[in-house]
């Protein structure tokens, strides 16, 4: 399955990027989600509450249950960086919907 979805780099420039979704985790430590893909060199961060992110979870397994080929991050946006690269924005709530 593949994920479009807006980034905003280190300089906050937004841009669409579509990857490989290989799955997402809750880092309790940071209050983020992040997206794993085919990217070695960076991560996919979300900063928000663990709530929105059952949401955003839910989401995501209704979407793969409808064996859709795509995702796309449609409400939110996500932050691309270096690996272990923090970022300090407003906790995000996603709406996803599957291609």
């Amino acid at each position: 399955m593949y994920i479009a979805m807006q980034c905003a780099d280190s300089n906050g420039m937004l841009n669409t990027e579509i990857c490989t979704f290989q799955g997402i985790r809750y880092d309790t430590r940071y209050k983020s989600a992040v997206i794993s893909t085919e990217h070695l060199n960076h991560d996919y961060v979300i900063p928000m509450e663990a709530k929105d992110y059952e949401a955003a979870a839910k989401q995501i397994m209704d979407a793969m249950k409808s064996h859709a080929e795509m995702i796309n991050i449609e409400q939110g946006i996500v932050c691309r960086g270096r690996k272990g690269e923090s970022r300090h924005v407003d906790p995000q709530k996603l709406v996803i919907v599957p291609m």
